[in-house]
């Protein structure tokens, strides 16, 4: 956001003098600093706890650690050991690691500010993955725990609630009374350093996104971001009313809405949502008939089941939908698309014009499912072969949708026929994209650390440090629904990305939906590409053309290749045994190049 300097100085100089006011007010007030540790090891595990370090961190979940307790001696087995230390200092995140080269998985663990419990493993909200720096690996002889209930402060308020405005208003923002308010207006996450400080109501004539936060000088971190976009009658865009089907990673998109309305778009979205469900379990519950729902007494997953109403109560809220979302990941094709019919031809009795999407999720940091193993059939090749990097894996994953799309749909054709989201895509080249240091300002090596909150789920929001996943995903989401390029209308809110980052993020996801045919948006034209280029450094193929932004598809079998056939290239083929590549170049407003064999 651009600032007159003279302006952002006496900002700054009013936030310091409020925090130094604030910091008298609240100095004999007791802070709830982690001062104690207490953990229980696996069975066998005991003697790996020996050097195991407690650390705090307030620049991020992977850095800036310092140590705040080391264990010295090996626990009893089958007991809780404390390990009490003096420690004044506030942290937002903290981690308990065994030492490098530790292999053994932790145990129990919980952290205390003297007796006030500020977590542990039963306290799943605060638990996130410890990703290892500058690598995408996770160290599995760790936890760590956010701590932001306790370690920041309240979340600003906002006056009017109501973000739909019948005519321009002033916008009160308020928050804890030691604390002082920065806010932007251009969807960045406001900092200590970064935005405006609230003094004033905020005028509001046009649509507007407002982002604050509260900063404590007592506390560790600023308060979590609260984004609120005004949009005023008159000026506002029809959205879509969408329904989605699915589990966590369609929840995911739970936030999708809030990125339409950021581009001006009223847009409303009904989602049902099961922790880690298959389609034909969801269907199985939406008619009553699942019995074992092994999920449901798990604490873990109390707080999104508490988000998603009974299907009946969901079903209440549906009336004329625009399109369906649904989240295939059944490796048993025929149980898939039988539930998938059945949830289409449920929405089609209010909706009968609804475009039915098939959602292409990613997959888990260890790629075990059978489209990893090469392993499911697939009508575009007479072979399939197994997906030995990230960037094939999400071809393959792709590929599975596609062969699920093929026999759907004529099963389905009283109505419009299923379309793919290929947001597998965005996750592969993005990946690939860092890993070759293609985005400003991140490290090879860090896709996870920066986009992911574990080893399948994207960060989504600030309980996850950022919604920087969730941002890429959902402007695939975006681009194929509202069908236009998210840059220049949608806003990076609650990520960390800087200007050029997410200028990035939004191109490739525009760039994805629109050279992926089935979205719809492409177009054909008559230069052709230039043809496929092949590099071979004994492990990894790569490929490249004299046209600018090409795409590619490829098989490994001997197949020709298509722009619809084929695996969809992420950056990296494996060498195998016994492949034959074959590459076809393509991009929208141009014509296919003719197939090329690498020889």
């Amino acid at each position: 956001m651009k600032t007159n300097p003279t302006h952002h100085l006496g900002g700054l100089s009013l936030l310091i003098s409020l925090w130094l006011t604030a910091a008298a007010l609240g100095a004999d007030k007791p802070l709830p600093a982690c001062n104690r540790l207490r953990f229980e090891p696996l069975p066998g595990t005991e003697q790996a706890m020996v050097g195991a370090k407690l650390e705090g961190s307030n620049s991020s979940r992977t850095e800036g650690y310092v140590t705040l307790a080391t264990v010295k001696d090996a626990p009893a087995a089958k007991a809780w050991t404390e390990v009490k230390f003096d420690n004044a200092k506030l942290y937002r995140w903290v981690r308990l690691s065994m030492p490098a080269g530790a292999t053994v998985k932790m145990g129990k663990v919980e952290v205390y500010a003297g007796d006030q419990l500020l977590a542990g493993n039963e306290n799943r909200g605060a638990i996130f993955t410890p990703f290892i720096e500058g690598k995408d690996a996770v160290n599995e002889s760790a936890i760590g725990f956010d701590l932001f209930a306790t370690a920041t402060p309240g979340r600003p308020g906002f006056t009017p609630a109501g973000s739909d405005l019948d005519q321009p208003a002033d916008v009160k923002l308020s928050g804890p009374r030691d604390a002082v308010i920065r806010y932007t207006l251009d969807g960045s996450t406001p900092t200590a350093e970064h935005g405006e400080t609230y003094t004033k109501p905020i005028h509001v004539e046009k649509n507007t996104t407002i982002t604050a936060v509260t900063i404590d000088p007592n506390r560790a971190a600023p308060s979590l971001a609260v984004p609120v976009t005004y949009l005023l009658k008159g000026q506002t865009k029809p959205g879509l009313f969408t329904a989605h089907v699915g589990n966590s990673l369609t929840g995911t998109c739970g936030g999708f809405w809030r990125y339409a309305r950021t581009a001006g778009y009223a847009h409303h979205q009904e989602s049902f949502l099961r922790p880690g469900a298959l389609t034909r379990e969801n269907w199985a519950v939406a008619t009553g008939d699942y019995k074992n729902d092994k999920l449901a007494n798990a604490k873990e997953t109390q707080a999104l089941k508490r988000g998603t109403a009974s299907w009946d109560d969901y079903w209440s809220k549906i009336g004329k939908v625009d399109l369906i979302t649904l989240q295939p990941r059944d490796f048993d094709l025929d149980k898939e698309i039988a539930a998938e019919i059945s949830f289409i031809r449920k929405f089609r009795e209010k909706s009968p014009e609804l475009q039915p999407w098939l959602y292409c999720e990613w997959v888990e940091m260890k790629r075990a499912r059978p489209s990893d193993q090469g392993a499911v059939p697939s009508y575009q090749m007479k072979k399939t072969f197994p997906a030995l990097t990230w960037e094939e894996s999400m071809s393959a994953m792709l590929l599975y949708v596609e062969e699920l799309q093929h026999r759907l749909n004529p099963q389905i054709a009283d109505g419009k026929p299923a379309r793919i989201i290929p947001s597998a895509l965005a996750m592969g080249w993005i990946k690939n994209m860092i890993d070759h240091n293609q985005v400003p300002g991140v490290k090879p090596g860090s896709f996870y650390p920066l986009l992911f909150n574990d080893q399948v789920h994207p960060a989504s929001g600030p309980i996850h440090n950022s919604a920087n996943g969730a941002y890429l995903v959902d402007l695939t989401w975006y681009s194929a629904f509202y069908r236009e390029a998210p840059e220049g209308k949608t806003l990076p809110i609650e990520t960390t990305f800087k200007p050029e980052q997410a200028r990035i993020i939004e191109r490739l996801a525009w760039d994805v939906v629109k050279n992926y045919p089935d979205c719809g948006l492409y177009e054909e034209g008559k230069e052709p590409c230039g043809k496929p280029e092949f590099s071979n450094d004994g492990k990894i193929i790569t490929l490249k053309s004299s046209t600018s932004g090409a795409w590619f598809r490829y098989t490994l079998d001997g197949t020709r290749p298509t722009r619809t056939r084929g695996y969809v290239y992420c950056g990296a083929i494996s060498v195998q045994p016994g492949i034959k590549v074959q590459a076809v170049a393509y991009k929208s407003g141009m014509a296919d190049s003719e197939p090329v064999e690498m020889q």
